[in-house]
């Protein structure tokens, strides 16, 4: 009988790290051990170009850390794997990253049926095992305790995902089909420059340079109903910088370079939640002696942010510009005007 056993072991750091080279070192020896072709330190390290050291070593690492069968017959003076397996399933993955593909499963499950959907569903798939064995839980069972309300329009948007990621990638013009929100207004036909996908106010939003209008526009993808990829294709305009473009904006809304100075005062219930949740970058908190707080904000647009000032309700003072305070007065008083207790 050859005299076989575990491959000798050696003080291995747990968790640690499998740079590229070791990697690529790794896929090359399963795959020579996993085709039933025993091998010795001195062939691998030959074929591989390493030394029979750092051969051994990634032998250990593999066994001890990857958990490969890999066994060392002493007669022959081989190492060989007892049984097939497959060595991606294998490495590693801590609980905050199964977690993490748990939550994107769920996040893109609308994705189901694309091409990217089947890629998304085929990678959870091969490390299905790892996230069990990572948190001491089935794969499912991770799933399970992740919930995610139904949005329909998610998976409008997400619809057209993949065409527009990939025009994005090749610099392809794209032949969208737009329907604004105004009652009544019939889908237009737009051909644009794709530069970005953004998450904006938790909608997906395509950054594109509209040539018409010789300047970036911002498409929801939710209001998309056709998308197509033409032939031709484009060079991003010189000088449009993503960061710079989004900096002044509260949501889905932009506006050209110039900022205003936006200060407004919250009431003492409410200021931990500002300070939990910046309303934006730009946000500066001043305290008052009664507990309340002042925020001031720098945006390019104000669209967005008169919307969230009428969701604080009384709890909310616009101290400046002037031409905003008027704004949400207005809005206020119609609001105040419809709700106003009917005589019966």
């Amino acid at each position: 009988m050859p005299n076989r056993r575990a491959a000798a072991k050696t003080p291995h750091k747990p968790g640690a790290d499998c740079g590229r080279a070791t990697l690529q070192r790794v896929l090359w020896i399963h795959e020579r051990l996993g085709n039933q072709r025993p091998a010795t330190s001195a062939s691998l390290a030959r074929e591989l170009d390493a030394s029979a050291r750092t051969i051994k070593r990634d032998i250990e690492f593999m066994r001890d850390q990857l958990g490969a069968p890999i066994e060392w017959d002493g007669s022959a003076h081989t190492y060989a794997y007892t049984r097939p397996c497959d060595i991606l399933p294998l490495l590693r993955i801590d609980a905050s990253e199964a977690l993490a593909l748990a939550v994107a499963g769920r996040t893109f499950a609308a994705w189901h049926g694309t091409s990217l959907g089947r890629a998304l569903t085929a990678a959870l798939d091969k490390i299905a095992g790892v996230v069990g064995g990572a948190v001491s839980l089935p794969a499912t069972e991770i799933i399970d305790l992740v919930s995610q309300p139904d949005d329909p329009a998610a998976a409008t948007e997400l619809r057209w995902f993949t065409t527009v990621l990939e025009t994005i990638r090749r610099r392809r013009t794209l032949q969208i089909v737009y329907q604004k929100p105004r009652a009544g207004s019939p889908p237009e036909t737009r051909l644009v420059h794709p530069l970005h996908l953004a998450c904006l106010d938790h909608r997906w939003v395509l950054i594109a340079h509209d040539s018409s209008r010789r300047a970036p526009r911002n498409f929801l993808l939710c209001r998309i109903r056709g998308a197509k990829a033409t032939t031709g294709t484009f060079t991003p305009p010189a000088g449009f910088n993503l960061p710079a473009y989004l900096r002044g904006s509260l949501g889905r809304f932009t506006g050209d370079s110039e900022e205003t100075e936006v200060r407004l005062a919250f009431a003492a219930d409410l200021a931990p939640y500002l300070r939990e949740r910046p309303w934006h970058a730009s946000q500066v908190i001043a305290d008052r002696p009664d507990g309340a707080i002042e925020v001031t904000l720098r945006l390019n647009n104000l669209t967005d942010l008169r919307r969230h000032i009428l969701a604080c309700g009384r709890h909310i003072e616009v101290l400046a510009p002037t031409e905003l305070r008027e704004v949400i007065h207005a809005e206020a008083t119609a609001l105040a005007t419809r709700h106003t207790r009917k005589e019966r």
